[in-house]
């Protein structure tokens, strides 16, 4: 069973080569891969109404354990990438700056 992302799980790094921040995993089997995503996009299944995420990712630096080509064949390390993603979107998404709205229309 795989541990639940929490903030703590990952952090933001800053890449000297690109203007997009990588984000590096703080513990677990993956701990210290740097990795960046890349174009996200989400897809609603009409069938189920489940939302999808799909994604590209860039592995800036592997750990000791796995080499680069490792983490990009490895499905459970997309697996678990992709949660880092949802929390990260749900952290976003759900916080109270976002979720209030404050359109003025003239009703006359």
């Amino acid at each position: 069973m795989q541990k639940k992302i929490t903030s703590k799980s990952f952090g933001y790094v800053e890449r000297e080569d690109a203007e997009l921040y990588g984000i590096k995993i703080k513990e677990g089997r993956y701990k210290n891969v740097i990795f960046t995503y890349g174009k996200v996009s989400l897809n609603e299944d009409k069938e189920t109404g489940q939302l999808g995420i799909n994604f590209n990712f860039i592995v800036n630096a592997p750990n000791n354990r796995y080499s680069r080509q490792d983490l990009n064949d490895s499905v459970k390390f997309k697996n678990y990438i992709s949660e880092i993603l949802k929390f990260i979107l749900e952290e976003e998404f759900t916080d109270d700056e976002h979720s209030k709205t404050d359109i003025k229309e003239d009703m006359q």
